[in-house]
Formats: structure tokens, C-alpha cells, sequence
């Protein structure tokens, strides 16, 4: 398989894979938003997924930066 191929098909499941996260992140976000509109203190286990899901988006969006760089070169 050729280096841009083999790049481009890391890039597609990364993103997958990103949108994954985002949808499991919003179930925390919803909560923790519900919970701030009712001024009740957010529940610390929603907390703590919404961070565990945002620190793990972080790092594959710079994956992504950096693979989409990496194929740009390749072009």
C-alpha cells in the first residue's frame, strides 16, 4: 500500500473516530449544561467524562493536523 493511501485511510478513521468521541462528549456536556441552567452542582462523574473525552479529542485532532500535513508533503 502506498504512503499516501496508507495515510489517507489513517486520516478517515481518525476522524470517525473523533466523531465518536463528540457524540459521547455531548451526553456529559448536556448534563453538565442541565445542571448549570438548574444551578445544582454538575454531577463529578459527568465532569470528569467530559474531560477524559476533551483531553482525547485533543490529541487526535493533532494527529490529524499532523497526518493531513504529512499527506500535503506526499502531494
Amino acid at each position: 500500500m502506498s504512503q499516501r493511501s496508507k495515510l489517507a485511510k489513517e486520516i478517515h478513521i481518525l476522524e470517525e473516530e473523533i466523531k465518536i468521541l463528540e457524540i459521547k462528549r455531548s451526553r456529559s456536556q448536556a448534563s453538565l449544561i442541565e445542571a448549570l441552567i438548574s444551578r445544582r452542582d454538575p454531577d463529578p462523574t459527568d465532569m470528569e467524562f467530559f474531560r477524559m473525552f476533551t483531553a482525547e479529542i485533543d490529541v487526535k485532532r493533532e494527529n490529524l493536523q499532523t497526518m493531513t500535513r504529512q499527506l500535503e508533503q506526499l502531494l
